[in-house]
């Protein structure tokens, strides 16, 4: 029997503690405990989430415009190069033959033009006699004519030798052409990021180049392209600040600037994003090539201001505490009308209708003019325990505290968070547009 009546006393002791710590949290004759939270300066940044994918400012690719068997390959992956420098050669035998087939090509035309210059000579002489004897009656019309048409044949001829040669020469040097491109320099200072081909492999040229090397110009320089969502996309702009990490080094904050914000989307599966381009610096080299980067681009920054919690900006008091609240402001906004209507008798017909007029606005001491749907609110306890609710203009926010951009509350001064003792999630004290009636 002992036993039990001491477990009774130790039950009835910490049901007494805890209805003592949650109902009567707060004192001043509340019967709901209020969290509280002190407002502070800070800095605080709004930011846009994505992720995005490194890679080099400038990649060229390497190909051949010959076909043919890779003879040598000199660089790796990983290998430094300067514009220039040979990196592979592909088989030269059978360029070489046709370079010199050419070569031969171009020495007989050279040769038929110079017998065509013979023959025109030796025509224009016979051509010349010929005439001679006309003239002297001593040929013929016909014989005349046919000393002409040999030579304006031989003419022809030397023109035709003329275009012959021309044609050999282009084709050798088109041969010559093929025969330096088996040798494969590269076209920029960088260093090779992949090679897609091994020695005695045959590349075949046809429609398209075949890819042989990556080359990045400069790792120094890096980018990321980021995929923002469509409901973003809009608060970012060019020469944002950036921050991101990447999986390899979890530790590191890499920092970088927005330089490009496409306007061509990207459609998959019903979702719609932009690519964003982000500069980054990447001195040590520690950035490679097709990483995964977590990026937040700073839309928006607070710095040393006055921040609210926005659980304070979330917290609607119970319903009949918003109706008692809402009544008290209303009566009082009728004595302080009625004062102004009949306290000033000399006071124009315009003035007395201002008080009218001042019932869209609701200044209540704090920043007048503002409309209230342009402004947060929050709750705070006056001197006597009582909530009182005042409005607020609010800047940058980062989702958990915003910017106070008004000069209605003070560092230092208390803001209520929560309940103690219930859910203030609850529909049933949820602050409306609807409520607002209670001030009118």
């Amino acid at each position: 029997m002992k036993k039990k009546i001491i477990v009774s006393v130790i039950v009835i002791i910490a049901v007494a503690v805890v209805l003592k710590l949650t109902v009567f949290k707060g004192g001043n004759g509340n019967e709901i405990g209020y969290q509280k939270e002190a407002l502070k300066r800070g800095t605080i940044q709004a930011l846009v989430d994505t992720t995005g994918t490194l890679n080099p400012v400038t990649t060229v690719d390497v190909g051949s415009q010959v076909s043919g068997k890779i003879l040598e390959i000199f660089v790796d992956f990983n290998s430094p190069v300067k514009a220039g420098e040979i990196i592979a050669k592909i088989d030269q035998e059978l360029f070489i033959t046709r370079v010199n087939q050419d070569k031969a090509s171009y020495q007989s035309a050279e040769a038929s033009l110079e017998k065509s210059k013979v023959s025109l000579a030796n025509t224009k002489k016979q051509m010349d006699r010929a005439l001679e004897l006309y003239k002297k009656d001593l040929l013929s019309d016909e014989e005349k004519e046919a000393v002409e048409a040999s030579y304006y044949s031989a003419k022809s001829d030397l023109q035709s030798a003329q275009a012959g040669i021309a044609r050999a020469k282009s084709q050798l040097d088109s041969s010559k052409v093929d025969l330096a491109y088996t040798v494969i320099k590269s076209p920029v200072d960088g260093v090779v990021i992949n090679r897609a081909v091994n020695v005695g492999q045959t590349v075949a040229a046809s429609y398209q180049a075949p890819l042989l090397f990556q080359i990045a110009n400069d790792l120094g320089k890096m980018q990321v392209e980021c995929s923002v969502d469509e409901a973003d996309i809009g608060k970012v702009k060019e020469n944002q600040q950036v921050s991101f990490t990447v999986d390899a080094y979890p530790d590191d904050n890499f920092k970088g600037i927005v330089k490009q914000v496409r306007y061509s989307p990207e459609i998959i599966s019903n979702v719609v994003t932009y690519t964003t381009i982000v500069e980054v610096d990447n001195p040590e080299i520690k950035l490679r090539p097709g990483m995964t980067a977590t990026v937040s681009i700073v839309i928006g920054e607070a710095k040393n201001k006055l921040l609210v919690p926005n659980s304070a900006l979330r917290f609607n008091p119970p319903q009949e505490v918003l109706q008692a609240v809402f009544t008290e402001m209303r009566n009082k906004r009728q004595a302080e009308q009625g004062q102004s209507a009949s306290g000033d008798d000399s006071g124009s017909q315009t003035d007395a209708r201002k008080p009218a007029s001042s019932k869209r606005q609701f200044t209540g001491g704090q920043g007048g003019g503002m409309r209230m749907q342009d402004m947060a609110r929050v709750w705070v306890e006056d001197e006597n325990g009582k909530l009182k609710m005042i409005f607020i203009q609010t800047g940058v926010t980062d989702n958990i505290y915003t910017e106070i951009t008004s000069d209605s509350l003070e560092e230092g001064q208390e803001v209520i968070t929560g309940e103690g003792t219930a859910d203030s999630s609850d529909d049933s004290r949820r602050f409306t547009p609807g409520m607002m009636r209670f001030m009118r």
